[in-house]
């Protein structure tokens, strides 16, 4: 069973194994699950930073927003494909449901009202918004665990284009 780790966060994939064909819906549920992943850096980060440690440019409170924008997102896809309309033995549901589970809420459930809290209430907005984050009193615990966030975000993205036979939106043609 493959299992992603990284940081605190772990990812069991293991029922995430696909493999036969695939009708139109699997493809489709998985295209639009890897758009989402593909489009955010917030979720997978720059696409030239194999590491997923560049947050340059971002102001990390619209980057909040942005995984926070993904998850709503992610479940309705959940909810346009239900097991019962695709072949597929191991839907990807199960995939989404574990990332929510596993990594995503409880990164969101970790961060998002402590750092959300200080930026409001007790950052200087007098500070650029680069200024201001990096003042943030965990700011490198933060970026830890979100550096992992996207590792393994990232990682899954790669499956589902392999596994799907996805077009990387990420190569220049």
């Amino acid at each position: 069973m493959p299992i992603l780790e990284k940081g605190s966060f772990q990812l069991n994939l293991g029922l995430f194994t696909v493999k036969g064909d695939f009708s139109d819906l699997d493809r489709q549920c998985a295209w639009e699950l890897y758009t989402e992943m593909s489009t955010r850096v917030a979720v997978t980060g720059k696409v030239h930073d194999a590491e997923c440690t560049d947050f340059s440019g971002e102001v990390l409170v619209e980057s909040l927003d942005s995984l926070y924008t993904f998850f709503k997102e992610t479940r309705q896809i959940m909810r346009s494909f239900p097991v019962g309309k695709t072949r597929q033995n191991n839907h990807l549901g199960l995939l989404i449901n574990r990332m929510f589970q596993d990594v995503l809420r409880p990164f969101l459930e970790k961060w998002q009202a402590d750092f959300r809290y200080w930026w409001q209430y007790q950052s200087n907005p007098q500070l650029s918004p680069f200024e201001r984050q990096r003042a943030y009193p965990r700011y490198d615990e933060f970026l830890n665990d979100w550096i992992s966030i996207r590792w393994m975000m990232r990682k899954i993205m790669e499956n589902l284009m392999q596994t799907y036979a996805l077009v990387d939106l990420n190569t220049n043609p």
